[in-house]
C-alpha cells in the first residue's frame, strides 16, 4: 500500500498534533509545579529579608529595652505594691479633677524579670479632667499604661466609665541588687 504526498503529508501532520498534544498533558502538571515553586521562593525570599532587617534593627531595640527597664521602679520581693499603685492613681486622678468611684486590683503577674499589676477603676467626671488624667498617665513613661477604656454619658451631665491601668516594676533581689537578666544574643 502506498501512500500519495498528500496522505504523508497529512499523517504528518497528525503526528506532529498528537505529539504536541501528549507534550502538553504531560508537561502541564510539572509547568504549574514549577509557577507554585517560583511563587513559594519569592515569598521565601520576601520572609528572608524582612528577617534579616528585623536581625539589623535587633541592636537598636535592645537598647530601647534597656533604656525602659532601667526606668521601671524597683521594689523589694516581699513588699506589696499595690498600696503605692492606688495611692499614685489616687494622686493622679485627683490632680486632674476625675473622680474614682471604685478600684480593683488583679493579682501581680510575672514575665521573665518584669511584674505587673493591674488597677480596675471606675471614674466619673468631665472630658477635660479625663483628658487630662490619661496624659498624666501617659507621662509615667512605661511605669503606667492605660487600656479597656469605656466611657458612657451621666444624667449629671457628666462622663462616667471604666479603664484599666497597668503598672510595670520589678523587683530587687535579696542581696539588694535587681533581679534583672541580659539578654544578649537573644531576640527581642
Amino acid at each position: 500500500m502506498k501512500m500519495s504526498s498528500r496522505e504523508l503529508l497529512l499523517s504528518a501532520i497528525t503526528g506532529m498534533i498528537a505529539l504536541f498534544g501528549l507534550s502538553y498533558l504531560l508537561a502541564m502538571p510539572r509547568i504549574k509545579e514549577w509557577s507554585l515553586l517560583r511563587e513559594k521562593r519569592a515569598e521565601a525570599e520576601r520572609r528572608i529579608g524582612l528577617t534579616r532587617r528585623m536581625i539589623e534593627q535587633a541592636p537598636a531595640w535592645e537598647a530601647k529595652l534597656k533604656n525602659l527597664r532601667r526606668k521601671l521602679p524597683q521594689h523589694p520581693p516581699e513588699k506589696d505594691v499595690t498600696a503605692d499603685l492606688l495611692i499614685r492613681i489616687e494622686k493622679l486622678a485627683s490632680s486632674s479633677g476625675l473622680t474614682l468611684a471604685s478600684r480593683d486590683l488583679e493579682k501581680e503577674t510575672r514575665s521573665a524579670d518584669m511584674y505587673e499589676l493591674a488597677a480596675n477603676c471606675k471614674w466619673e467626671g468631665k472630658l477635660e479632667p479625663l483628658v487630662q488624667f490619661l496624659f498624666a498617665l501617659q507621662q509615667e513613661d512605661a511605669i503606667l499604661d492605660v487600656s479597656q477604656l469605656s466611657v458612657a454619658p451621666n444624667e449629671k451631665r457628666l462622663l462616667k466609665g471604666s479603664f484599666t491601668v497597668y503598672c510595670s516594676y520589678s523587683r530587687t533581689k535579696p542581696g539588694g541588687a535587681a533581679e534583672r537578666t541580659e539578654t544578649k544574643g537573644q531576640q527581642p
